[in-house]
């Protein structure tokens, strides 16, 4: 976990450096999109809404079938705060919260909630498309029957790298 977010955070760098400041009077962008997130072995589908050119708020979510042993719902709202150095990459700050669904074909269902704080880089291949990489810090509130965490009950503090890709309309 650790070598993924050193690894994160040294691909941001090295756009940022080749990217240069280089600010940009050309700011827009799409006002809707699809993103195709991926944290580990959980994906999820984020679709964003860009009330302005520095902002995006984007309710996901994510589904893991395990079998016939159980399944997995997650649904979320994010939020990004984008600083424009050029039209290409854009880094941002930014924030997510929400549920996680486990329900088991036998036993007893739970719910956790997470929040979590993030930043990352995006950098946008055309007006329609972009893929980017994201490092998260976020702290679950667990279920008192949840063994996800290995925690019931209890709050967990965990760090994440997210992959997406986005197209936007």
């Amino acid at each position: 976990m650790k070598r993924a977010f050193i690894s994160a955070t040294t691909v941001i760098i090295l756009i940022l450096v080749s990217q240069g400041i280089n600010y940009s009077q050309e700011l827009s962008h799409p006002s809707i999109g699809i993103t195709a997130a991926v944290n580990g072995t959980q994906g999820d589908l984020l679709f964003s809404f860009w009330p302005d050119d520095y902002n995006s708020i984007a309710p996901s979510i994510g589904f893991v079938n395990v079998g016939k042993s159980y399944s997995d719902l997650s649904l979320g709202l994010a939020y990004h705060h984008y600083f424009r150095y050029s039209t290409n990459f854009s880094p941002f700050l930014g924030g997510r919260a929400g549920i996680l669904m486990h329900m088991p074909e036998s036993g007893t269902e739970t719910s956790d909630f997470f929040a979590g704080i993030g930043g990352g880089g995006e950098y946008f291949l055309s007006s329609n498309f972009s893929f980017g990489v994201e490092a998260q810090l976020n702290f679950v509130f667990s279920d008192e029957n949840s063994f996800r965490f290995g925690n019931p009950g209890g709050t967990n503090i965990n760090t994440g790298t997210v992959i997406f890709a986005s197209v936007y309309f």
